[in-house]
């Protein structure tokens, strides 16, 4: 008896060995003994194949088939309550015209697993995906219903397998994306998608074949295997971020009262987003330790706790004991319900912020720019570029500052006050 390398995996077995004991390839001997007397034998090479318990199995499928062996896999003890007796029940993976190609389909698929049931249409995959993505990144039910109100666009393609799917069916979507209207006197009319529905149709889309390729009902992200413009001019480039300036800055400070300017100056001292300043939670505000916790988008942004800086503690004190007094769940937002919510869309912050910084003098500005303002200003005061990326929610690239770095909330709070 002598040692050999197995040509599956590599590994030292026996030259006496049927199967490999490391991967359980099947091993043919060079020669076997012929049977002298009787019908001929089955063939060593399917005789010999077994596959490890809970494997699956191969069987022979009936007939005068090209493709006779079907491979199953992720068997399942069930119970049939009538007789009492118990069988295995298995998930079909394909039929193979040689048992030693079916053995092979189901050695590879238990090294890789994925799920079988890739005959989901669009609709379907949106299901199952949204409540998984709401409650994974902790988002409201308004984030919910703006998916909802984004995917009604969708609907010409709801029936269409996600298989069947292509990256030009995508993109013609989109570029020519209307619904149906359901209210009022757009009931029934045909409306036609704007830039921004555009925009975050194709957001939705990549967030979609992301949860997709996880399923492995896709090998690749369709979805991301282009660009679109949905600008209303197609020269029109996208604006760049800019930071206010000393003295449009001392222009808001000179008219704080304004909801909507108190939360961009919250964005200059804290590097909240849009998103995240008009989403903080009472609850995660604490006025004792002087921080508050939120954030929204990334793993490095979720329920981040920053420091509330001194200079701002005064605004955040006034709308937190406003929020108490009415019954208001997040720190910021209307004083009466509209629509059963207090909360504030970014459009509303959009479009009342730029009005008044517009009657102020102050124009050329975005809802982002709050945040272009800390950011810069913390270079400018010499904040620690580890503080400075970990308050904005920023990913931490340097292995030692990301996995071996930890530094507590009052040295973060030396950091954030050197902004002036």
């Amino acid at each position: 008896m002598s040692l050999v390398k197995c040509p599956e995996c590599q590994g030292q077995i026996s030259t006496q060995a049927t199967t490999c004991p490391h991967c359980g390839y099947p091993i043919l001997p060079v020669e076997h003994n012929k049977s002298k007397r009787g019908r001929p034998k089955k063939s060593v090479q399917q005789s010999l194949m077994r596959l490890p318990n809970g494997y699956g199995t191969i069987k022979a499928l009936p007939g005068n088939r090209r493709r006779p062996f079907a491979a199953m896999v992720n068997p399942k003890l069930t119970l049939n309550e009538e007789t009492g007796k118990s069988y295995y029940t298995y998930d079909f993976l394909g039929s193979f015209p040689e048992k030693i190609d079916a053995y092979k389909a189901i050695l590879n698929f238990q090294e890789n697993p994925y799920d079988l049931k890739n005959d989901l249409t669009i609709k379907e995959l949106y299901d199952v995906w949204l409540p998984k993505y709401i409650e994974d990144n902790n988002l409201d039910d308004n984030r919910r219903k703006a998916y909802d109100a984004i995917f009604k666009y969708c609907e010409p393609v709801y029936d269409i397998k996600v298989t069947n799917f292509m990256p030009a069916m995508i993109e013609d979507l989109i570029k020519n994306a209307y619904k149906i209207g359901d209210r009022g006197i757009e009931t029934g009319k045909r409306i036609a998608a704007t830039s921004t529905v555009k925009s975050n149709m194709k957001i939705l889309f990549n967030l979609l074949f992301d949860y997709a390729v996880f399923r492995r009902i896709v090998s690749d992200n369709y979805a991301r295997t282009f660009t679109i413009n949905t600008s209303k001019e197609s020269n029109q480039t996208s604006r760049v971020g800019r930071p206010y300036t000393n003295e449009e800055l001392a222009i808001l400070w000179d008219n704080i009262g304004d909801i909507f300017i108190d939360m961009t100056i919250v964005q200059c001292y804290s590097g909240w987003r849009p998103g995240e300043v008009i989403t903080l939670s009472v609850n995660n505000i604490d006025l004792k330790n002087r921080t508050y916790t939120g954030g929204i988008k990334t793993k490095n942004g979720i329920n981040r706790i920053v420091p509330i800086h001194s200079k701002i503690l005064p605004i955040i004190q006034k709308y937190y004991y406003e929020a108490i007094d009415i019954g208001r769940p997040m720190l910021f937002g209307r004083t009466k319900q509209f629509h059963g919510s207090y909360r504030y869309i970014e459009n509303s912050f959009r479009h009342s912020l730029l009005k008044k910084e517009e009657e102020l003098g102050i124009s050329g500005h975005v809802l982002h720019d709050g945040r272009h303002t800390f950011s810069t200003k913390a270079k400018k005061y010499g904040i620690n570029e580890f503080a400075r990326k970990k308050i904005m929610g920023h990913a931490i690239k340097d292995l030692t500052d990301r996995v071996y770095t930890h530094m507590d909330i009052e040295w973060f709070r030396e950091e954030i006050e050197k902004i002036l």
